[in-house]
């Protein structure tokens, strides 16, 4: 008469979890002065508002998002990443006719192939969790850094007009509205 014994295997590893999402996008600056003079411009407005040059791009980093612009193209990339420790446990048991004779090693591989596999669904389910998050906080400050954008774009504009009123003449009066980003210049010429 054979005799069956329960074969358990067991693991628990733990693993680093990385997710992360981005968003690029081209600032729409009218070229009212060339276009290297127009890029230092912008520059300086970013600088001003806290982003640090390196590699020719501006970067600034802000609840766990960081913006990245090239002034030369006006390119703005958006992009945040999170990564977390996750301890993953799983156990599958299955019958074998030896407890530890071929046919239970046979029976024990088989379960740990199993186990790699449900360990490795596992963390991609921790994995797609983290990327909800990840895209999540990136869509809520989205808002907040288009909004900025915004008025850096008016500002180089204003200041551009500015410069180019001068080139063209006198600037005899000059009327901004930082709230609405209007601009009045009279120039004589």
């Amino acid at each position: 008469m054979s005799r069956s014994y329960l074969v358990s295997v067991r693991d628990c590893q733990t693993r680093t979890v990385c997710a992360e999402d981005h968003v690029q996008t081209s600032l729409e600056i009218l070229e009212v002065l060339p276009p290297e003079q127009m890029a230092g411009l912008l520059a300086d407005e970013l600088e001003r508002r806290g982003f640090q040059r390196g590699g020719g791009r501006l970067t600034r980093a802000q609840n766990g998002v960081t913006i990245t612009v090239d002034p030369a193209t006006a390119t703005v990339v958006v992009a945040a990443q999170d990564s977390e420790r996750a301890t993953i446990e799983a156990e599958r048991s299955d019958r074998a006719y030896d407890d530890i004779g071929p046919h239970a090693k046979v029976v024990r591989d088989n379960l740990k192939k199993q186990l790699e596999k449900d360990i490795d669904r596992k963390a991609n389910e921790k994995t797609k969790g983290l990327q909800t998050k990840v895209t999540d906080r990136l869509e809520r400050e989205l808002v907040e850094v288009r909004q900025e954008l915004d008025r850096v774009v008016n500002r180089v504009t204003a200041e551009a007009l500015k410069r180019k009123a001068a080139q063209m003449g006198q600037i005899k009066a000059i009327t901004e509205d930082p709230e609405t980003g209007s601009l009045t210049l009279v120039v004589e010429v």
